[in-house]
């Protein structure tokens, strides 16, 4: 994961070692941070000191990089059920956390408070050793996430008939908004990663790769992930950053909304009185 801010480049390897390198290749420190292996290390988008790495140890720590001397300067550690496949920042202003483990629970957390999850999303995504691990991503701009779906006859609520689908939840709630399923490719899908427009779905699975653009979702009856990325523009709580942008947009609309109102009535009042007088006037000649 590079860093554009540090001109820093992080990764890790098989037996827990995190490594810092320059943006020329150049080791700055390697420094073993987990017990086993590290299957994800990601810088903060809004503060470039913060570092997330997730490991098969089953925790996630995050850490300041500024003060990074061996594995007891964390900064909080986050105790997992099981190994831990990724650990992503929101990409809109940093603020949540997901993580996705390797069985059955995707998990936010906030930066009001890292010790604890916000929320616990049951979800069948079991890990076994031939199949690319499924990681749950972000949408660029709202607060929804995607994940690949891996029906497990142990999971609650589990059905014969159930697909193997790509699940949309709500960062904010934890509840799922929509599933996207392609009768024609019928594979797991392990890895999802919106464009940065976030208009454009790419699902990777086995040997191919679905693209879900707004038009195919359309065809294929899709418009639920289009609804839920328009109530998550218009319906933006308490959040910073683009989305907190975009509740001021909304504010702003309404105001522009509210003012034309305004000027509709007041032409309204406008036109009675001008009816009015023109009346009076008119009386007033024939008197």
């Amino acid at each position: 994961m590079p860093s554009a801010i540090c001109r820093t480049v992080v990764t890790g390897d098989n037996v827990g070692n995190v490594i810092l390198l320059g943006t020329e290749g150049e080791k700055i420190w390697s420094l073993k941070l987990h017990k086993r292996k590290v299957t994800h290390v990601e810088f903060n988008c809004s503060c470039d000191w913060l570092l997330a790495t997730a490991s098969v140890d089953q925790t996630v720590k995050i850490w300041d990089l500024r003060k990074i001397k061996d594995k007891s300067c964390y900064l909080y550690t986050l105790p997992h059920d099981k190994g831990v496949n990724a650990a992503y920042f929101s990409p809109t202003d940093g603020s949540k956390l997901l993580t996705t483990d390797q069985h059955s629970e995707i998990r936010v957390y906030s930066s009001s408070d890292w010790s604890k999850p916000q929320h616990l999303i049951p979800h069948p995504h079991r890990q076994f050793q031939h199949l690319t691990s499924i990681k749950a991503t972000w949408h660029p701009r709202y607060d929804l996430i995607v994940a690949g779906r891996y029906p497990d006859p142990n999971f609650p609520g589990y059905t014969v008939d159930e697909l193997r689908t790509v699940d949309i939840f709500d960062g904010d709630s934890g509840k799922m908004l929509c599933q996207l399923y392609d009768p024609n490719a019928s594979g797991i899908i392990s890895l999802n990663k919106f464009n940065p427009m976030g208009d454009t779905l790419a699902s990777g699975m086995g040997f191919n790769i679905l693209i879900w653009s707004r038009e195919e979702m359309v065809t294929r009856k899709q418009e639920c992930l289009m609804q839920a990325m328009t109530e998550q523009g218009i319906g933006s709580r308490g959040s910073t950053g683009p989305r907190g942008r975009r509740q001021s947009n909304t504010g702003t609309n309404r105001l522009k909304t509210k003012l034309l109102s305004l000027d509709v009535e007041r032409s309204k009042t406008n036109s009675k009185e001008c009816t009015s007088q023109k009346k009076r006037k008119g009386k007033g000649s024939e008197d």
